[in-house]
């Protein structure tokens, strides 16, 4: 793959079996096919993602429940119109809501901004997640996650774009890909899907499995009329039309 993260995935709670032998080689040898045959047609894109870890975060807040090129342009705007994010807590949440109106649920998002400006200020003395850089994958994402409105696929989207981490954003068109090829079980909850695909993806697979599989989704891959014929993994897919 093009990028290797630096350093492998989270620990995995030991509650959950993991497939042992020749299972689990399988498994991973299947995804690692699938990712070195996205990346292939895809060439890994980082889909506007940020390298600073606060940046990142902010972009994902505002990307919730919109659309890419509206979301894409609330955030170049919100961020023109500060020097730094710490500003946020003095502006007017009125004018916050104001300047990220075009991204929805601004009435929502803002003050959860805030909340998480205030938090992270308090942690680290001011607005900036760099010292995220020196923490281990599991005391980074229990920090992350312990942001008002952080669950754990945007803990692993910062950690992953912008700390180089090794692991793997379950979102909703990865674990749609994930489970028509079955490298996911369709029963899975949230939590469990993110334990299990660290399992069935290799580390140095995961960055390519995870933003090549969003373009897949995004294009081919879709949840309502998927275009299958088109697809270059349907000789290894489980869906009914491919």
């Amino acid at each position: 793959m093009d990028r290797r993260p630096r350093r492998t995935g989270a620990g995995l709670p030991s509650a959950v079996p993991a497939p042992a032998g020749r299972q689990l080689t399988r498994l991973r040898d299947r995804a690692h096919r699938v990712a070195t045959r996205l990346h292939a047609v895809y060439r890994s894109p980082r889909h506007n993602n940020k390298a600073d870890p606060l940046d990142e975060l902010v972009f994902i807040i505002l990307s919730q429940m919109t659309t890419t090129p509206s979301f894409n342009r609330v955030f170049d705007r919100l961020k023109r119109s500060v020097r730094s994010w710490g500003e946020l807590l003095v502006m007017p949440p009125r004018k916050i809501e104001s300047l990220i109106k075009d991204a929805g649920l601004s009435h929502q998002k803002g003050p959860r901004l805030r909340r998480i400006l205030k938090r992270v200020s308090a942690e680290f003395g001011r607005a900036s997640l760099d010292s995220l850089h020196k923490m281990t994958d599991e005391d980074a994402e229990a920090f992350l996650t312990s942001l008002p409105g952080v669950g754990t696929k945007t803990a692993k989207c910062v950690m992953m774009y912008s700390l180089g981490r090794a692991v793997l954003p379950v979102d909703t068109h990865v674990a749609r890909l994930a489970c028509r090829l079955s490298v996911l079980s369709a029963a899975d909850t949230t939590a469990r899907a993110h334990v299990e695909i660290e399992r069935a993806v290799r580390p140095a697979d995961r960055y390519s499995f995870h933003v090549n599989g969003v373009a897949h989704g995004q294009g081919v891959c879709r949840a309502v009329r998927p275009k299958c014929q088109a697809c270059v993994l349907r000789r290894m897919c489980q869906h009914p039309e491919a």
